[in-house]
């Protein structure tokens, strides 16, 4: 079994692939810890941003949908909903998803650095 630590680096190394345009490979590895644990919020978070950075905003969209059906205080998941609200163009969406995080987190943060560029 993977330790929370060997989780998380898999987790970074997804993220980094889906930054650097190898989206097939961060989201095999989300899929990988998606299949040792189901419903892991912060793998679905990955997921969901591996289909924004290819505009799959909608697709982004169902699986943030997912993450805050189970737990609709998640921060990452509020902010990662608003920044594809925000991308697709609907702004009042966005705003909504990022009221809706505590101020004192770092996913504050990014929403406030979305909204002054948008």
């Amino acid at each position: 079994m993977l330790t929370e630590r060997q989780i998380a680096r898999l987790l970074d190394l997804a993220n980094l692939a889906c930054q650097k345009g190898m989206i097939g490979e961060g989201r095999s590895i989300f899929q990988a810890v998606l299949a040792i644990r189901p419903g892991f919020a912060p793998a679905l978070v990955g997921l969901a941003f591996s289909h924004i950075v290819v505009d799959d905003f909608d697709g982004a969209l169902t699986l943030l949908d997912k993450v805050l059906a189970a737990n609709a205080a998640d921060a990452d998941a509020l902010a990662m909903r608003g920044l594809a609200c925000m991308l697709a163009g609907r702004r009042e969406e966005a705003e909504q998803a990022f009221a809706g995080i505590p101020q004192d987190c770092a996913a504050a943060a990014m929403a406030r650095a979305v909204m002054e560029v948008a």
